[in-house]
């Protein structure tokens, strides 16, 4: 589902404190300097002509040789994006993808056409209205000044650059523009096309100097914290890492256990914060799968094993090592899985008999109590290695398949539109394959790390009365629900409660 649906003023490109200069030659005198461009991307498309900056003035044919040259035979370009957030886009991180460029030059010789072009970034998305995802280049920056003054860009602020390598010197062009798309995501996947997607805002774009350039390179200003980031210069022995969601939040999960009934559908039977990361080769192939979280709360009375599923192409086989911590950090066990069951993927068995791994000392339950004292509970990581690296468009989606076997009822509950795997439980027997009801409600959502889940006896509907509409709308209507709770009604736990 989407997560994170904030507002955004997403900015690329902030230069450098320092003025960067380069003399034209002893007999102009000039300085070469960044300029800001008049014409903007608007919609996710734009018609830049590169010979006009800002405030209509002329940008002359030499100036933008100048540029070439001194950036090694590439235009370099500074893009200041202005969008509305979706997905686990905020203030710190935020993106956009680059569908198709096209650089046109006129000269008096005849036309050339450039349509390669790099950024810093990459990102294995699907376009709209299609599931199969691809590398597309990514813009990647953070709202706001990067309190780099000193740019002649009145005091606007840019995070990321993209080059475009011209082979002609175009001293002697008569126009040079540039056409550029981005790409329509498929947002019902969620992130990672949630987060680089675009919206209604417009795109400010500038020529670089080779140190404004070098300066933003050097800065990443938002990748930390995007979603399935691939860098594009890494030397061929550096191994990449992709998050998700992120490099510094977490999923949130929680489930309704009396499954296949809703029981008193306060959705705190278990809540467990994950995140997952695929660690990438030089070829962009999945050579390890790591993960780590948290168990945040525990209302249920029944017993439960919580697994995380990750599919796997058929064949694949792997091995590796999984923890399990105690609060306040002490080792409670390190169990080897070495030659791990890849016929439903990888599926590991994580928080294992909940209700005396998780309790509070005043009640049977942890942290769903509205006025009980907090109890951390546990934390786990794994790292498991392929044996065969797998291409990343290969891999399962986020947020994979992370379910709960619940011993009372011997059933599994999955997310919606995910499959019973355990060829024991009763979800197959009883021809109980799917994990909604007949009125269309879940067992088991996926939320951003700040959901607050509702406190104990407190019926989902009640806590977030906007769900009923979300669901008798199939899903369309009030997507962001979940951000809307009763006050009354809702934990008010936060990550600084259960990330330790």
């Amino acid at each position: 589902m989407t997560h994170h649906l904030f507002s955004k003023k997403l900015r690329f490109l902030a230069l450098s404190t320092l003025l960067s200069f380069c003399i034209f030659g002893a007999a102009t005198g000039q300085e070469l300097e960044s300029t800001r461009l008049k014409e903007t991307i608007s919609k996710g498309t734009g018609d830049i002509n590169l010979l006009l900056a800002q405030g209509n003035k002329a940008i002359s044919p030499a100036t933008l040789e100048h540029l070439r040259s001194e950036n090694n035979g590439d235009l370099v370009l500074g893009v200041d994006v202005n969008e509305a957030a979706s997905g686990t886009e905020k203030a710190a991180t935020q993106g956009v993808a680059i569908e198709a460029l096209l650089l046109t030059v006129s000269t008096d010789e005849g036309v050339y056409e450039y349509t390669n072009f790099s950024t810093q970034t990459k990102s294995s998305l699907a376009k709209t209205s299609t599931e199969s995802r691809q590398f597309y280049h990514t813009l990647i920056g953070r709202t706001g000044s990067n309190n780099i003054t000193g740019s002649g860009l009145n005091g606007t602020s840019f995070d990321a650059t993209l080059r475009i390598p011209v082979d002609i010197d175009l001293s002697s062009a008569n126009s040079v523009h540039l056409a550029i798309t981005l790409l329509e995501t498929n947002e019902d996947l969620g992130d990672p096309e949630a987060f680089y997607d675009y919206s209604a805002g417009f795109e400010d774009l500038a020529l670089l100097i080779a140190s404004d350039a070098e300066y933003l390179d050097t800065q990443a200003a938002g990748q930390a914290d995007a979603p399935l980031v691939v860098l594009t210069n890494a030397p061929a022995s550096f191994v990449s890492k992709v998050y998700y969601p992120a490099a510094d939040s977490f999923y949130m999960v929680g489930y309704e256990d009396q499954f296949p009934k809703l029981g008193d559908y306060d959705f705190n039977d278990l809540v467990v914060a994950y995140r997952v990361i695929f660690s990438l080769n030089s070829d962009m192939q999945v050579t390890a799968i790591s993960s780590e979280g948290y168990l945040v709360a525990r209302g249920g009375s029944f017993d439960h094993n919580w697994h995380l599923r990750i599919a796997l192409p058929e064949g694949s086989q792997a091995g590796g090592t999984y923890q399990l911590y105690a609060p306040l950090g002490s080792s409670q066990g390190s169990e080897q899985v070495n030659a791990i069951d890849t016929t439903s993927g990888l599926d590991i068995s994580i928080f294992q008999n909940t209700t005396s791994l998780f309790s509070s000392p005043s009640s049977t339950y942890a942290n769903t109590i509205w006025d009980e004292e907090v109890i951390q509970g546990h934390k786990f990581s794994f790292e498991i290695a392929l044996s065969n690296p797998v291409s990343l468009d290969a891999m399962d989606t986020a947020p994979f398949d992370p379910y709960l076997y619940v011993f009372d009822t011997n059933y599994e509950i999955h997310l919606e539109g995910q499959s019973p795997v355990m060829p024991n439980s009763n979800n197959i027997a009883d021809g109980l394959d799917t994990f909604t009801d007949d009125r269309g409600y879940p067992f088991a959502l996926v939320f951003p790390e700040d959901w607050h889940y509702p406190n104990e006896y407190v019926d989902m509907g009640d806590a977030y009365p906007e769900l009923i509409e979300f669901i008798q709308s199939n899903r369309n209507n009030k997507t962001d629900w979940y951000k809307n709770g009763v006050p009354s009604g809702i934990s008010k736990r936060s990550k600084v409660d259960w990330a330790w």
